[in-house]
């Protein structure tokens, strides 16, 4: 494929007025008239088979003139042609636009981090389906209190309790089980950070402490909805153990680290627990499982 920044292709009128074969210069490094030019030229010497499409698609997709869908067109092509294991999800979903859930998210996540948004916006989805049940909710793993701020909200009339159990050190030690992908003390955040999260509501009670030596205090309550995010493997199994026989008929567990290869214990202690349970598991694209009690 010829170079995306060769020398100009000679016309008819310039062949014609060369009289003799020009002596050979030695080559010259090429000049770059800015950062954008350099930088097309190192895609070439990348993908020297793919440079020429890669950026017709994004100059497509620049274009003031592209419409919404051409756009996604083109960042579809450009992902398929970039990383193919990523499958590019349906144009024109309207959870995108749910304004007001956005302005949430952006309060409480990193600048341009948008990897949880479709689990936190599954999970305020599924709090629907148990408003109407009694029992308390709870979560296991609460970092800066995100989705401990959706429960707050989605329970704020009503005269219960959200539980919410962290360590505020990070994780435990991962064990063999857990995979390499997580260290002891990983996704730490203060408990002061949890409290200014969740600062407009007064309907919740901290437990501070490795998971499960606080449970015993909630252990007269039941639950419509547990929100269990730990990662690791026995976290997750003293999780289950104990909630698992205080949710009230029809109330959701949703597990957020099932369907994440980072996180193989807490998928194995899941499935381990419900294989002699009457319940199933349901996978959800975004990476969560629930299953609703019976």
């Amino acid at each position: 494929m010829a170079p995306l920044l060769g020398t100009r292709a000679l016309t008819e009128s310039d062949a014609s007025v060369q009289s003799a074969p020009a002596p050979v210069q030695p080559a010259q490094a090429p000049v770059y008239s800015s950062d954008a030019a350099r930088l097309a030229a190192e895609i070439e010497i990348l993908a020297p088979d793919k440079a020429v499409q890669l950026l017709t698609i994004l100059k497509r997709g620049l274009e003031p003139q592209s419409s919404e869908f051409e756009r996604y067109l083109s960042a579809e092509a450009l992902t398929t042609a970039i990383y193919p294991t990523f499958k590019f999800s349906e144009f024109a979903r309207i959870f995108l636009e749910d304004e007001a859930f956005l302005a949430y998210y952006m309060r409480f996540m990193d600048v341009g981090n948008w990897h949880s948004l479709d689990r936190k916006y599954a999970m305020n989805e599924l709090l629907k389906l148990v408003l109407h049940l009694d029992g308390d909710a709870a979560e296991c793993g609460t970092y800066r209190g995100a989705t401990a701020y959706l429960l707050c909200q989605a329970f704020r009339k009503m005269p219960i309790s959200i539980h919410l159990f962290d360590s505020f050190e990070g994780l435990s030690e991962p064990t063999s089980v857990d995979g390499t992908y997580w260290r002891k003390g990983s996704l730490t955040a203060a408990e002061d950070e949890l409290r200014q999260s969740l600062q407009e509501f007064d309907n919740y009670r901290t437990y501070k402490g490795w998971i499960p030596t606080r449970f015993a205090e909630a252990a007269e309550c039941r639950f419509r909805f547990v929100h269990i995010d730990v990662d690791l493997y026995q976290p997750t199994l003293d999780s289950l153990h104990f909630f698992y026989p205080r949710m009230v008929a029809g109330g959701i567990i949703l597990l957020d680290d099932h369907g994440f290869k980072s996180c193989p214990g807490a998928k194995q202690a899941a499935d381990e627990f419900f294989e002699s349970k009457a319940e199933n598991l349901a996978l959800l694209p975004t990476g969560q499982a629930f299953t609703i009690k019976q």
